[in-house]
Protein backbone atom coordinates (compact mmCIF):
# COMPACT_ATOMS: atom_id res chain seq x y z
CA UNK A 1 0.00 0.00 0.00
CA UNK A 2 1.13 3.52 -0.75
CA UNK A 3 2.10 6.21 1.30
CA UNK A 4 -0.99 8.07 -0.34
CA UNK A 5 -3.24 5.21 0.58
CA UNK A 6 -2.51 4.86 4.03
CA UNK A 7 -2.78 8.46 4.78
CA UNK A 8 -6.45 8.46 3.19
CA UNK A 9 -7.10 5.56 5.38
CA UNK A 10 -6.09 7.14 8.79
CA UNK A 11 -8.07 10.15 7.77
CA UNK A 12 -11.15 8.18 7.40
CA UNK A 13 -14.31 8.86 6.09
CA UNK A 14 -14.39 13.01 4.11
CA UNK A 15 -16.57 14.73 6.41
CA UNK A 16 -19.15 17.18 5.00
CA UNK A 17 -19.38 20.89 6.36
CA UNK A 18 -22.99 22.80 6.21
CA UNK A 19 -25.28 24.97 8.53
CA UNK A 20 -28.53 24.79 9.92
CA UNK A 21 -29.63 28.57 11.07
CA UNK A 22 -26.12 29.55 10.72
CA UNK A 23 -24.51 27.09 12.99
CA UNK A 24 -22.24 25.01 11.65
CA UNK A 25 -22.13 20.83 11.58
CA UNK A 26 -20.29 17.73 10.36
CA UNK A 27 -21.46 14.66 8.95
CA UNK A 28 -19.62 11.56 7.35
CA UNK A 29 -22.81 10.60 5.58
CA UNK A 30 -23.53 10.98 2.12
CA UNK A 31 -27.37 11.52 2.80
CA UNK A 32 -29.45 12.33 5.27
CA UNK A 33 -33.01 12.32 5.62
CA UNK A 34 -34.64 15.83 5.85
CA UNK A 35 -36.11 13.87 9.86
CA UNK A 36 -32.34 13.32 10.66
CA UNK A 37 -31.42 17.17 9.81
CA UNK A 38 -34.61 18.69 11.45
CA UNK A 39 -34.49 16.18 14.83
CA UNK A 40 -30.24 14.86 14.91
CA UNK A 41 -28.77 18.33 13.63
CA UNK A 42 -31.18 20.89 14.50
CA UNK A 43 -32.51 19.30 17.16
CA UNK A 44 -36.01 20.78 16.28
CA UNK A 45 -39.65 18.91 16.40
CA UNK A 46 -40.26 17.72 13.03
CA UNK A 47 -43.67 18.30 13.73
CA UNK A 48 -44.21 21.99 13.81
CA UNK A 49 -40.88 22.71 11.92
CA UNK A 50 -40.26 22.82 8.07
CA UNK A 51 -36.60 22.46 6.79
CA UNK A 52 -35.54 24.46 3.63
CA UNK A 53 -32.34 25.05 1.66
CA UNK A 54 -31.34 28.27 1.03
CA UNK A 55 -29.70 28.41 -2.37
CA UNK A 56 -29.01 32.20 -3.14
CA UNK A 57 -31.85 33.89 -2.42
CA UNK A 58 -34.14 31.32 -3.06
CA UNK A 59 -35.65 28.68 -0.16
CA UNK A 60 -36.11 24.96 -1.58
CA UNK A 61 -38.66 23.54 1.37
CA UNK A 62 -39.07 19.94 2.28
CA UNK A 63 -42.27 18.56 2.63
CA UNK A 64 -41.46 14.93 3.19
CA UNK A 65 -39.77 14.08 6.18
CA UNK A 66 -38.48 10.77 4.44
CA UNK A 67 -37.09 12.66 1.57
CA UNK A 68 -33.61 12.04 1.78
CA UNK A 69 -30.75 15.08 0.75
CA UNK A 70 -27.82 14.21 -1.19
CA UNK A 71 -25.30 16.41 1.63
CA UNK A 72 -22.22 18.39 0.12
CA UNK A 73 -20.18 21.15 1.71
CA UNK A 74 -21.29 24.50 2.24
CA UNK A 75 -25.06 23.47 2.05
CA UNK A 76 -26.98 26.09 4.17
CA UNK A 77 -30.21 25.45 5.30
CA UNK A 78 -32.70 27.48 7.20
CA UNK A 79 -35.65 25.69 9.77
CA UNK A 80 -39.03 27.41 9.76
CA UNK A 81 -41.74 27.40 12.58
CA UNK A 82 -45.13 26.37 11.19
CA UNK A 83 -47.03 27.52 14.64
CA UNK A 84 -48.04 31.32 14.81
CA UNK A 85 -45.42 33.72 16.15
CA UNK A 86 -46.80 35.93 19.24
CA UNK A 87 -46.70 39.48 18.79
CA UNK A 88 -46.22 41.49 22.41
Amino acid sequence: MSEQETTKKEMGPKRIKFFIDKEPFETAERQLSVRSLLVDFAKEDPQTTTLALKDGNEYRKYGDLNELVTMKSGMRFVVFHNDPTPVS
